[in-house]
């Protein structure tokens, strides 16, 4: 291997995969690239066999070290469950944190905890509890009292305290027995967002605690690299590339894979020119949301029922029915691709809901409100409109960038509604074709610059510009 490349590994659910690239002077370029199933049982395995297609001549247990980053999802990657105070600002800001450090948030509670909460708490086992609510100086019984019940629960995980700095003393009498990390509050005033400090606080968990509990520590051990979590490496060069390319300002990334659907969204939040007033707080710049119940295989079930308007109203009743068998099967065999074109259309429609509602779940609305003073808009979460480029990634979407099938995006938005989604306008479609963009995302903390060019090098544009009509207000305007 030259001594100007580098070698950059994605450990997932089902694929590990892994690619050789050359450093130039301001870029990477692909030399090679290798997949092989993921062993679950013991990650190196798999890590080794991709290493070993890359490179059949090295012996990869010789000593010295190599020019090598990876990242992980596997065995359920980094799963994370919160508990806030208000649904809108302490909750909201903790949940946009999780996903900003690469976590997958699969439970979410405000205010105080319940005997039922609890339960799905220890039922879902996550990795992480994020425990946060009240301003510095302002409430601290909630999160004293749920400190308490956490205590008193049969969770096993690690505790992140990131709320009311006045309370932190209390929480940590009452978590005592427990592996907890305190860091500075997710919200020290009011609609103030400060989340680096818990990304960083989540991070640090995942390298010291869940690298070993997920058997990952033995590659870390061999080349002192540390794992990121693959959603944090996505994460990184969405940023480097709205950061360092001057035509990306506006852009999201969908990231449609079997379990999960992705979506990632580098723009502005709100624009004062729009003449709404916010509710809550202004979200991020760069943003991520994941839903677990929208996937093409191991989630297929939870998405044929979250997307049922959406698909009868693409395939009717009778078309559903037969999609629903088909779901079933994939069911049984999750790695099953389509064997005819009937197949096809129905992995096309699938792709379709799980997209249209990722996408209306990370945008944000619009709604009019009637005050004394009269009628006005209020805006809750991102505003989209003004995205103008949409990267579709994963192994379904780079495989209908191969086949040269076309992709479902922002089809059966209403046309009128009492919330109008905030939803892109107008953009371009990229394709992911060759599924690089986790492995480049390895490279954007240490080569922010060259990453986001790289990524952008083996992008392929897909298909005209694609325009989505703005809903109408049902209140009796349009929102312009």
């Amino acid at each position: 291997m030259s001594e100007a490349a580098v070698i950059c590994v994605d450990i997932g659910s089902t694929w590990t995969k892994g690619a050789i690239f050359r450093h130039d002077e301001d870029r990477f370029s692909l030399v090679k690239r290798a997949s092989v199933t993921t062993t679950t049982d013991h990650l190196p395995d798999a890590f080794y066999g991709v290493l070993n297609q890359l490179e059949p001549k090295r012996d990869w247990s010789e000593e010295g070290r190599v020019p090598l980053y990876f990242s992980s999802s596997a065995k359920g990657g980094l799963r994370v469950a919160v508990v806030g105070l208000v649904p809108e600002m302490s909750l909201h800001i903790a949940r946009l944190a999780a996903f900003s450090a690469g976590a997958r948030v699969v439970a979410s509670f405000p205010y105080r905890l319940t005997r039922s909460s609890v339960a799905e708490i220890e039922r879902s086992q996550p990795d992480i509890l994020l425990l946060c609510g009240g301003t510095d100086g302002g409430n601290e019984r909630y999160v004293t009292e749920n400190a308490q019940v956490i205590a008193a629960s049969d969770f096993g995980g690690t505790i992140v305290y990131a709320g009311n700095n006045l309370a932190t003393d209390a929480v940590a009498d009452a978590l005592a027995n427990r592996k907890l990390v305190v860091c500075e509050n997710l919200m020290p005033e009011y609609g103030k967002l400060n989340t680096e400090p818990v990304r960083n606080a989540i991070r640090t968990v995942f390298l010291d605690s869940i690298v070993t509990g997920k058997g990952l520590s033995e590659i870390v051990a061999r080349f002192g690299v540390s794992p990121v979590p693959t959603p944090l490496a996505v994460f990184n060069l969405v940023q480097a590339m709205g950061e360092h390319l001057e035509d990306w300002q506006n852009f999201a990334v969908i990231d449609l894979g079997g379990a999960t659907t992705d979506f990632y969204s580098f723009s502005e939040a709100w624009f004062p020119e729009s003449d709404a007033i916010i509710k809550g707080i202004i979200e991020p710049k760069v943003k991520r949301t994941v839903e677990g119940d929208l996937g093409m295989r191991i989630s297929a079930e939870s998405a044929f029922i979250s997307g049922g308007d959406y698909l009868r109203t693409a395939l009717g009743d009778e078309g559903v029915l037969s999609l629903q068998d088909y779901v079933h099967r994939l069911l049984q065999n999750p790695a099953h691709l389509p064997t005819d074109p009937k197949e096809i259309e129905f992995d096309r429609h699938l792709a379709g809901a799980c997209i249209h509602h990722a996408l209306l779940r990370h945008a944000g609305t619009v709604e009019e409100v009637f005050t004394t003073k009269g009628p006005v808009l209020v805006q809750a979460g991102k505003d989209l409109r003004r995205i103008d480029k949409i990267i579709g990634t994963g192994g379904y979407l780079a495989a209908c960038a191969r086949n040269q099938q076309s992709v479902l995006i922002g089809d059966q938005m209403p046309e009128a509604a009492e919330k109008v989604p905030l939803v892109p306008q107008s953009f371009s479609y990229f394709a992911d074709r060759d599924y690089l963009l986790p492995f480049i995302g390895c490279l954007a903390k240490d080569f922010p610059k060259q990453a986001a060019l790289t990524a952008v090098d083996y992008l392929v544009q897909s298909g005209d510009q694609v325009q989505i009509p703005s809903p109408t207000l049902c209140k009796g305007g349009h929102f312009l």
